[in-house]
């Protein structure tokens, strides 16, 4: 099998290396603050910087993809997070950790909606979602898998050499990632689309894709990322058990993408779209009457079932946007990605102090609210491409 050929299991992988990237520095929190005389609030600051400079970037390195080409704008973020996490390995103070991890986080940006472009690219619409699906699986995959491989190897290497190691898989899948992607060099308005589709895709038509992500990720991550300090208060729950509930949470997520995604081409990515909002409210409803109980079992059975009909959503959006703009596309991904990070940052912000006021309860509530007003505004949705996408 040549690489061209290859380039489903390239994108994975290099997605999975990112998404490594991305979970990996909150695990290392303790020992890099004993290193650098850092008090552990300020530490927070480096997980932070990454998800802020991603999530500017995201739309500004689109643009330039639109004008060099998705290629090239992939390879130079695969260079520059490699680079950045070399720098990382070696930052001698706070100050030098907090540059390295925002340009982890500017290189970041130029891949994961770069890949997600390409895969839409070489992938039939009656298929696009499923693809998209498996390589984004490596993102899951990447927070069950990556994040606690690291951290294992990490005891007995230190974090500096962990971060290393990722500089140099980083390096050595960038001429991979050239041969895999060699085709898509050129700038997507310049491969073939006419200069009419190029004027009739509007981003003011995106609108509403960006703000079903929004309502989508605070949904999730709002009471993803308050539910272990919950328990941990409220029931006091051990750290062992945590792990099993986060893990029945990945195994759900990760299932669910990929089978979300292969539903989503039968009956049509926005169909999915509804469905996995709606699925998400009642899944989140039963949590709101289970978790007063205080059950371990329950609780594992519904976060595995509200991370299974949540994670379609993903690559059935992705597909959505894929479908309706072409030209526009590679931008249009990247401010899918952007509005990936600010609706989780809403979604902890707004929870954490439903949380500290009125108990979990109300997030579960917040997180159900916004999954029925992103089912709203999926409404407008449709499954079927506009005219200039079928011109393409």
């Amino acid at each position: 099998m040549t690489l061209n050929r290859s380039w489903m299991f390239v994108g994975w992988i290099t997605i999975f290396l990112v998404g490594t990237d991305l979970f990996i520095v909150s695990p290392f929190l303790p020992a890099i603050g004993q290193e650098v005389h850092q008090p552990a609030e300020s530490l927070a600051m480096l997980v932070s910087v990454f998800s802020i400079a991603y999530a500017i970037a995201c739309p500004i390195q689109a643009k330039f993809a639109e004008r060099f080409g998705v290629g090239k704008v992939l390879q130079f973020g695969i260079l520059l997070i490699g680079l950045a996490n070399l720098y990382t390995s070696l930052a001698a103070d706070y100050s030098h950790l907090l540059l390295s991890r925002a340009l982890a986080g500017l290189g970041a940006a130029s891949i994961s909606p770069m890949i997600y472009t390409l895969t839409a690219e070489r992938t039939l619409p009656a298929e696009r979602a499923g693809k998209l699906a498996q390589v984004n699986s490596g993102l899951v995959i990447a927070l069950v898998l990556g994040a606690p491989f690291g951290l294992l190897l990490g005891t007995f290497s230190g974090w500096r050499l962990v971060f290393a190691g990722l500089a140099v898989a980083f390096l050595l899948v960038l001429p991979i990632n050239n041969l895999a992607w060699q085709a898509e060099t050129a700038p997507a308005g310049r491969r073939g689309t006419t200069g009419r589709v190029a004027t009739q895709e509007k981003l003011s038509d995106a609108v509403r894709f960006f703000a079903c992500m929004i309502c989508w990720s605070a949904c999730v991550y709002a009471t993803y990322t308050l539910l272990p300090t919950a328990m941990s208060s409220e029931y006091q729950v051990k750290v062992s058990t945590l792990a099993s509930l986060l893990t029945s949470y990945g195994i759900g997520a990760a299932l669910g993408g990929l089978l979300g995604g292969k539903l989503a081409d039968r009956i049509g990515p926005a169909t999915m779209v509804r469905l996995a909002f709606a699925m998400m409210a009642v899944t989140l409803g039963v949590l709101y009457f289970t978790y007063p109980l205080g059950s371990v079992n329950a609780l594992l059975i519904n976060l595995f079932l509200i991370s299974l009909v949540a994670y379609g959503f993903f690559p059935a959006l992705q597909a959505c946007a894929a479908q309706r703009f072409t030209v526009r596309r590679p931008t249009v991904m990247g401010f899918l990605s952007s509005s990936l990070y600010v609706g989780m940052t809403t979604g902890a912000a707004v929870g954490g102090q439903l949380f500290g006021h009125s108990g979990m309860t109300q997030v579960i509530l917040f997180s159900t609210s916004m999954a029925l007003i992103g089912l709203a505004i999926a409404s407008g949705i449709s499954n079927q491409p506009t005219p200039t996408a079928r011109t393409q």
